[in-house]
């Protein structure tokens, strides 16, 4: 499969202003920043890695099911003194089967792993059979995914492969502002006796502003609108 990022979010799951903790007095609303999480995007795995030639991938694990799953936001800087210092993404996994146990569902590699500010805008990633992410390009025949796929951010570090809450840290860059559209990938993994995956995205913000340093979050009724099930 030929997978190709895009640099807009088309279909919105929520949109709107961060919130201020609590303790964080006298916070403007100009100073709040504006952000956009787009519904998550899925493929089954195996028929993201079906190739040309009619190759079939062989999962790992027999009694699981895979998901590719695109992650999107949008950041923008308030329009007041305050800027986005850095941006948390997560993903949060749960089996529909709650006798399950947490274990029973979990990201099995992600992407971006690691890009710096050097790194190109535009560059093509290869998912290959192994369900790991490369900059290798796939051979003539080969099972996997080609993904196209463009940086926006100017660091991001992606951290909890294996683990039911994987998150991507992204950061600015004196000369790179954090504003725009950004988009990740990650396979999910769900074991038999699991069901659905319920599925939830969760942003917070980092702003500089007048009063210091402060973390903004997702209200819970926005909260509601990033919930999603999987498959």
């Amino acid at each position: 499969m030929h997978i190709i990022t895009p640099t807009t979010i088309e279909s919105v799951a929520w949109e709107g202003k961060l919130i201020a903790p609590s303790t964080v007095y006298a916070v403007r609303s100009s100073d709040r920043p504006v952000v956009t999480i787009g519904h998550p995007e899925i493929w089954p795995v195996a028929e993201a890695l079906q190739n040309q030639v009619g190759q079939k991938w062989v999962p790992p694990l027999g009694d699981a099911d895979y998901w590719l799953v695109r992650l999107a936001c949008t950041l923008r800087d308030p329009r007041g003194l305050s800027n986005i210092t850095e941006a948390q993404q997560t993903l949060n996994l749960r089996p529909q089967n709650k006798n399950a146990g947490h274990a029973a569902t979990y990201v099995f590699s992600l992407y971006p792993d690691r890009l710096t500010v050097e790194s190109q805008r535009e560059f093509n990633v290869s998912l290959g059979p192994e369900l790991k992410f490369s900059g290798a390009e796939l051979k003539l025949g080969e099972v996997g995914a080609k993904i196209e796929y463009r940086k926006v951010f100017p660091v991001i570090q992606s951290y909890g492969a294996g683990e039911s809450e994987p998150y991507w840290i992204f950061q600015r860059h004196a000369s790179h502002p954090l504003d725009g559209s950004q988009f990740v990938y990650a396979v999910v993994v769900a074991k038999g006796g699991a069901g659905s995956i319920r599925a939830a995205i969760n942003l917070t913000v980092t702003v500089e502003g007048p009063f210091g340093l402060w973390r903004s979050s997702l209200s819970d009724e926005a909260k509601v609108h990033t919930r999603f099930t999987i498959p």
